[in-house]
């Protein structure tokens, strides 16, 4: 930046230069005393100088045009810079919220396993415990709505823990059928389909009545198509159908084996 100021300087001594030689010039032609080679020679000067101005001219605007890009580099990198660190920000926020979230789940998570060691306890000192026979001081209702919470949720590891409880504690209560079904359901949403076809077969062998049977076997199906066992998964789905033709289900297995016959 320094260079622009003493380039004007040099511009000006150099026009005040050619201004002193063509004075000159002009007194000696008056006087009459220039011979013809003097003034060639100062011509040749008074050129030089110009050129010499020209050129400094050239070489002060080009230093000017680096000195606004080096300048607008400069901006762009620190817009990009700002972006960089906005972004940053925002995801220390997430991170942040996401914390916070867990903090805020792990009494819920304390609370539901204090219910699930009450709900083990039996009443009395027995030795041995038949857990046939265990009485439990929970409510099967609301260890079930819990349980469902859960797995709306997506807390699927407590849902199995609650439905599992609930069908080893109150395997014979009108909702067990359904404890069932969803348990198999939360192992489908985990991807783990080896253990949703068998909860959802547990369905038809202990609940063979219940509601839960047709999504049962449609789940059933779907797993074991999962696991690539597809005649399985055909013989369920044809199950399905003829069992039980106006339902939902089946109407969802029809669609089901025509994708897989394709």
């Amino acid at each position: 930046m320094s260079l622009k100021p003493d380039g004007k300087k040099v511009i000006q001594l150099t026009k005040s230069g050619i201004i002193l030689i063509g004075l000159i010039s002009l007194f000696l032609m008056l006087t009459g005393c220039a011979s013809r080679w003097q003034m060639d020679k100062m011509k040749n000067q008074v050129d030089l100088q110009t050129e010499s101005n020209q050129r400094l001219e050239e070489r002060t605007a080009e230093m000017d045009s680096l000195l606004k890009e080096q300048i607008d580099l400069i901006n762009r990198l620190r817009a990009d810079l700002a972006a960089i660190l906005g972004g940053m920000d925002q995801r220390m926020e997430v991170v942040e919220s996401k914390l916070e979230d867990l903090g805020q789940r792990f009494p819920e998570l304390s609370r539901k396993m204090e219910m699930v060691k009450q709900s083990l306890s039996p009443v009395g000192d027995t030795g041995k415990v038949d857990t046939s026979s265990v009485k439990v001081n929970v409510d099967p209702q609301k260890l079930y709505d819990a349980s469902y919470l859960d797995l709306t949720k997506g807390s699927y590891d407590l849902a199995v823990t609650g439905f599992t409880n609930y069908l080893k504690y109150f395997p014979e209560t009108d909702l067990a059928g359904n404890a069932q079904y969803w348990l198999g359901e939360c192992y489908y949403a985990k991807k783990n389909f080896t253990r949703s076809a068998i909860e959802f077969h547990k369905v038809l062998e202990n609940y063979s009545t219940g509601a839960k049977v047709p999504s049962a076997l449609y789940k059933l199906g779907l797993s074991l198509i999962e696991l690539k066992s597809t005649n399985q998964a055909e013989k369920y789905l044809n199950e399905l159908m003829e069992k039980y033709p106006n339902t939902q289900e089946a109407k969802l297995a029809q669609e089901k084996l025509k994708k897989i016959k394709k």
